[in-house]
């Protein structure tokens, strides 16, 4: 029996390709075994794994855009990760160890290098983090989904395979009854909750003054762990100003392909996995990049969709207005829609259908 460990990380960017990896290699191969590790700080609850694979904790903590003393302390705790990562590597005894970025990674792939042990990096973003960066001067191979990554690395090591997203079904749904269905990431976006807040009542209006007739109006918001109350006292408001504006307010979407395919329009920041599965889904987005994401790669990830005219990319410092004439064009300008819809038609390539058993065929053929 083969063995492989994986680095889950601590968000759903870099747990769900992880798993979606896993699923494949176990489909593929029934001499693999197959234990993650995760990281105790991580509030995401993993999905229920069909061979109910083994999952250790680790104790990590991110440095980048911390303080001084912050970094200092996280030092220590990354010392104390890699020891308590040898312990386990020593004791499930893997041949490789796979991540998927994150800091969760590094304390890892380290113990895996010290105990000589092949490491295989996936990639994501346009951009690396740091621990990524790190990880590439002793890894044997690096899965990566935009070409521009190779910079990055040693070219040699790199393998074009895409980003892996979760095994969404695909159903034949003509009707799309919700508006916008609004994605902060897995644990949530005050910044993007806020920006949507501000331009609501002013896009309704919009809306209001521009059709004799309205139907409803329906938005679904995934707005992250205790961001809930605020926002459903706010949106109540606005429906007893507006009474065609219907919501939906939820933590986390677990069945979240239900929600892709009755969506006209996305709002989302712009982590590898979300600009994957919306192409795949072929749904107008607007991204809304984090700008001090680790190499503010979510801004540089959504600037080559939207520079191929997949998507629109607002910035955090641009004016509501704008995004209010961004949403509004998507919803209701059938030229600016339908050349979106083209577009994501002829780039169907970049969703990555195929990616998790591309990465998995290029693990299973060296264990």
């Amino acid at each position: 029996m083969r063995k492989i460990l994986f680095a889950l990380g601590s968000t759903g960017g870099h747990i769900f390709p992880a798993i979606s990896i896993l699923e494949s290699i176990e489909e593929s191969s029934e001499k693999v075994q197959v234990k993650l590790v995760a990281s105790s700080r991580s509030k995401i609850k993993l999905p229920k794994l069909k061979n109910n694979n083994q999952v250790y904790t680790i104790n990590t903590v991110g440095f980048v855009g911390k303080s001084i003393l912050f970094k200092v302390k996280s030092i220590f705790i990354l010392l104390s990760s890699v020891m308590d990562s040898i312990k386990i590597i020593k004791n499930f005894k893997p041949e490789i160890i796979v991540g998927t970025g994150g800091f969760i990674f590094l304390p890892i792939a380290l113990a895996g290098f010290i105990l000589r042990k092949k490491i295989y990096i996936v990639e994501g973003n346009s951009v690396p983090g740091l621990s990524n960066k790190i990880i590439s001067k002793f890894s044997n191979k690096i899965f990566i989904n935009f070409n521009v990554t190779k910079k990055y690395f040693n070219e040699k090591k790199c393998i074009g395979s895409g980003f892996p997203i979760r095994k969404l079904m695909v159903k034949r749904i003509e009707s799309k009854p919700i508006d916008i269905l609004i994605l902060g990431g897995s644990q949530g976006s005050k910044l993007l909750n806020k920006k949507f807040k501000d331009s609501l009542r002013s896009l309704l209006n919009k809306i209001k003054d521009s059709f004799e007739q309205r139907s409803e109006f329906t938005i679904v918001h995934q707005c992250g762990l205790n961001n809930d109350v605020q926002l459903e006292d706010f949106y109540n408001q606005i429906r007893r100003e507006f009474p065609f504006f219907k919501f939906e307010l939820h933590e986390f979407i677990n069945n979240i392909d239900e929600y892709y395919q009755r969506t006209k329009v996305l709002i989302s920041r712009a982590g590898a996995s979300t600009i994957a599965e919306s192409i795949y889904f072929k749904i107008p987005t607007i991204y809304i990049p984090i700008e001090k994401s680790s190499g503010n790669h979510q801004l540089l990830n959504a600037k080559e969709i939207s520079d191929k005219k997949l998507a629109f990319l607002h910035r955090e410092h641009e004016t509501i207005e704008s995004l209010i004439i961004r949403i509004y064009n998507l919803l209701y300008d059938d030229k600016i829609r339908n050349n979106i819809y083209r577009k994501l038609e002829e780039n169907q390539s970049l969703s990555n259908q195929n990616s998790a058993q591309i990465i998995a065929d290029g693990i299973l053929q060296d264990v």
